[in-house]
């Protein structure tokens, strides 16, 4: 029997109504209750960690909700939002449900209900122990099969590690993925980290080398309009409609009507607090437990590492490092005590005992004859991991845009440029300079991405997108203020020295 116009016209209405929603607000289900815009007070997709995780705060107008949809153990919030271009894959995504507190309801009366949702990505397994397991291989290996068993997608940078061994694991998923990959090993220059992303897909990554891939072509990426959709005409999102803009971020006019455009940043210091802690480097010990060393008595035993950031060797000699105030010259900064003036890097250093390695020396046999159960960097690999992560959660830029922009994702590199719209101010500090054209040099430069938050509020009566985005910038080198010249000595390079 052939489909009746008006049954079409009901499916086609009610696609044109998923499709406003998801474009217009998050598109956001419990239990069967969809809720309305009118209801969505705020709402907050966080991918800064490990594991994305939800915020949701709605106010209910009757005990609906509350009576038959309610969530109890192990249900979840499932979320859709559209791009407004069809060329860039919509966020789907089911978030468990972990906390749900709410304000007081007065029975009998018919005042608002007012519930706050707490969440994470579900995916199933993650947080289980499902007995003990060993896999024999590479880091990488072992996370590709890790992917596979929770079904998910598995990105990476890389071929392959340098980490042959067999991985034991006897915790959860999560535990185990955080657990191979802060001793993953590849050589010294590289470093490695890992994280679920909002399309369900396991990254594992060289940040190093994105840290150090070149900084001359810019990406392309789709135009993402920041209007509101009821004020554009309907929800075109065609990829053949897709205009092509260059993947950047900035405040420069050019890109107002784009969700590209910075309507606000703000700097993170935190160098100082992370060095009390962390130290500018770290003298890591342990001892090598291997048969062979004991038929050689001089064989050495007992090692000391010492373990600091790799830096972009091209930009040690003109930019500035997180490793205090090494060329401060108390001759010249008059009024200020002469104990300033100290070697920051060499006092501020840890030196942690890591325990005993069983390194293993003869992998190319059957593992029931190695002489150990560790590959050779495993000590090293965690110390060399965390310094290096660290050192990119020192000083952090938060810019937010209006809009969605799903260009951007989790690990990605791009260029922001920040113009100063103060001329008078953009005179003070390069005085030499057009003050029309200034940028501000401090600022603008290449950026790896740590990662972004995705917001919604309620309609406050204006024209721009009710979403807004929030990325976490970082880079280790960054530039001087003002033009200077290149140092004339290198800076040393922190490789491994061993005692």
């Amino acid at each position: 029997m052939a489909m009746s116009a008006v049954l079409i016209a009901l499916i086609v209405f009610a696609r044109g109504l998923e499709d406003y929603a998801s474009l217009s607000y998050p598109l956001i289900k419990i239990n069967d209750y969809f809720f309305a815009d009118s209801e969505i007070d705020s709402f907050t997709i966080n991918s800064n960690g490990f594991l994305p995780t939800i915020s949701l705060t709605v106010t209910l107008m009757n005990r609906l909700f509350l009576s038959k949809h309610m969530p109890k153990d192990g249900d979840v919030i499932s979320v859709m939002i559209r791009n407004k271009s069809d060329s860039l894959n919509p966020i789907r995504n089911d978030y468990v449900i972990t906390g749900t507190p709410s304000k007081p309801v007065i029975p009998n009366e018919r005042a608002p209900v007012t519930l706050t949702f707490f969440g994470e990505l579900f995916v199933p397994a993650l947080k289980t122990y499902l007995g003990s397991q060993a896999i024999k291989g590479t880091s990488m290996e072992v996370l590709k099969e890790l992917a596979s068993r929770l079904e998910l997608g598995f990105n990476t940078n890389e071929t392959d590690t340098d980490d042959y061994q067999i991985w034991i694991n006897s915790e959860s998923a999560e535990e185990f993925i955080k657990e191979v990959t802060s001793k993953s090993w590849k050589e010294e220059n590289a470093f490695f980290d890992s994280w679920i992303d909002i399309y369900y897909n396991l990254n594992f990554v060289n940040v190093q080398k994105i840290l150090l891939a070149q900084e001359e072509d810019v990406d392309p990426a789709a135009f993402l309009g920041n209007i509101d959709t009821e004020f554009t005409w309907g929800s075109n999102t065609e990829e053949e409609e897709t205009i092509s803009i260059p993947k950047i971020l900035s405040n420069f006019s050019g890109y107002r009507t784009s969700s590209s455009y910075i309507i606000n940043w703000k700097p993170n210091n935190r160098s100082s607090s992370i060095t009390f802690e962390y130290g500018t480097s770290m003298e890591c010990s342990f001892f090598e437990h291997l048969n062979v060393l004991y038929d050689d008595p001089e064989a050495r035993k007992y090692w000391t590492l010492e373990v600091a950031p790799d830096y972009d060797t091209e930009k040690i000699n003109n930019h500035i490092l997180l490793r205090g105030r090494t060329q401060y010259d108390a001759s010249i900064h008059r009024g200020e005590q002469a104990r300033s003036n100290y070697n920051y890097k060499e006092i501020y250093k840890r030196s942690p005992w890591l325990g005993i390695q069983y390194t293993i020396n003869n992998s190319g046999e059957e593992p029931n004859s190695w002489s150990g159960n560790h590959h050779q960097n495993y000590m090293r690999a965690q110390v060399h991991n965390l310094v290096n992560l660290i050192e990119l959660n020192k000083f952090n830029l938060e810019v937010r845009v209006q809009g969605t922009n799903a260009n951007i994702i989790k690990g990605d590199k791009l260029p922001l440029i920040l113009v100063k719209g103060d001329m008078h101010e953009a005179q003070l500090v390069h005085p030499e300079e057009n003050p029309r054209e200034a940028v501000d040099l401090f600022y603008t430069g290449w950026y790896f991405v740590k990662g972004f938050s995705l917001s919604w509020s309620k309609p406050r009566d204006q024209i721009a997108s009710y979403f807004s985005q929030t990325f976490i910038l970082t880079r280790r080198e960054w530039t001087p203020p003002e033009r200077i010249e290149p140092a004339k000595e290198a800076y040393p390079q922190n490789n491994i020295n061993v005692s």
